[in-house]
């Protein structure tokens, strides 16, 4: 069900870090934004052809986004080609498919320009729809926190705050009928690169150097990584000697012998590989989220720039907003990121605020999934058709959008 939507439209969430993709009201999957070098430069890896790599060690990466913009075309291309594949589309022209394709706020004219032309002379769909995932949020559901998502049923929501903290950075979104509230908006400049990055040189610096190991840190720190409730106090409890109840032990890769890295759960059990011990690592980098200014950054952290970013509306339409915030992006799948925003948000909001917030049970393909969901009415009134570009030129996005 694509309640009116074109058939064959597909929907594809253009992360930095995955592309998510499918056709509207069918099933998603994700593939790596990227091409990749392997070790030794002989082999190169395009999207998901990463999973046929044997050899994880110092593996290069070459992202379509810089610092969370398109930039990188031929890359880009070659992902999509990919998707396009992976959909089971083999002709070299998309006529007959229509696409609802994702960028952040604040896409520069220039990169919003140099789409368009791919989507309709490189691909040639037939009709083409650009939005932020922010946007795609608000469609068909009742009230967010209700923790039923397959109850959102044909509603709309008037006022939606979205937390979308992705791969190159996090906003604070405030979405008012469907319309992101620009001059509202908040980022800050931490994302899971970020994160990766600060656990990269911690370890580096205490244990063993993985400056290189990029893909190794990162698959750690989505396997161990969590969001303290009280930093102050659990980096108190990380100290404890011998042990804490923090530690960890990891087994790290032996690509040689075709073992692969993981969590060593019986710490009596002997093991061949070697072992990376990790206690206060493992919430140091994603406190990074909630106090930049931790690693000296000069920016509020989330629970601060939503304040900001709510402060500026009447205050009805503020309570509006913090009862119906909802957290989408990778970030947000570390556990104890919801407990921990509820509970500094709380603190900053007056008593009589129903503060909800509501994480989805998979808050990384969430905007894709609602993307599938727009009315026909949004689409008719925001989507630009083939005719029309070859009509006007990639000029017909200053005609059809605020720019």
């Amino acid at each position: 069900m694509n309640n009116g939507l074109p058939a064959k439209t597909i929907v594809l969430d253009n992360g930095a870090y995955n592309v998510k993709a499918g056709f509207a009201g069918g099933n998603v999957f994700e593939i790596p934004n990227c091409l990749t070098r392997s070790k030794d430069g002989n082999r190169l890896f395009l999207g998901d052809e990463l999973s046929n790599c044997n050899d994880f060690t110092t593996l290069q990466f070459r992202r379509a986004h810089e610092k969370g913009y398109l930039v990188n075309w031929s890359t880009e291309t070659a992902v999509w080609d990919q998707v396009m594949r992976r959909l089971g589309i083999t002709e070299p022209s998309m006529d007959g498919h229509s696409l609802i394709l994702t960028q952040p706020p604040f896409t520069m004219p220039s990169i919003e320009l140099n789409t368009i032309q791919l989507v309709f002379e490189e691909f040639g769909f037939d009709a083409y729809l650009a939005s932020t995932p922010a946007e795609l949020i608000s469609w068909d559901h009742e009230c967010f926190t209700e923790g039923d998502e397959a109850s959102y049923k044909n509603a709309h929501g008037e006022c939606v705050l979205v937390i979308d903290s992705g791969y190159s950075f996090t906003h604070v979104i405030p979405v008012i009928d469907s319309q992101i509230q620009e001059n509202a908006v908040r980022r800050i400049d931490v994302g899971g690169r970020f994160l990766t990055n600060y656990l990269k040189e911690v370890i580096s610096y205490r244990k063993y150097n993985m400056m290189e190991e990029t893909y190794l840190m990162n698959e750690i720190k989505e396997s161990v990584c969590f969001v303290s409730q009280n930093f102050t106090k659990d980096l108190n409890l990380a100290q404890m000697k011998p042990k804490s109840k923090y530690d960890i032990l990891y087994a790290l890769p032996d690509y040689s012998s075709g073992k692969l890295g993981h969590v060593v759960k019986d710490l009596n059990k002997v093991t061949d590989q070697q072992v990376l011990k990790l206690a206060n690592e493992r919430f140091a980098s994603p406190e990074l989220l909630f106090s930049p200014s931790d690693v000296g950054l000069q920016e509020a952290g989330i629970p601060e720039a939503i304040m900001q970013s709510v402060q500026g509306f009447p205050e009805e339409i503020r309570a509006l907003l913090l009862g119906n915030v909802v957290t989408i992006g990778g970030n947000c799948k570390f556990p104890g990121f919801n407990e921990r925003l509820n509970a500094e948000l709380r603190s900053l909001t007056p008593e009589d605020v129903d503060l909800r917030i509501f994480q989805p049970s998979n808050p990384s393909t969430y905007a894709w999934n609602r993307g599938g969901h727009m009315p026909s009415e949004h689409w008719n009134a925001n989507s630009i058709s083939k005719s029309e570009y070859l009509e006007h030129g990639p000029n017909i996005l200053y005609r059809r959008k605020k720019i």
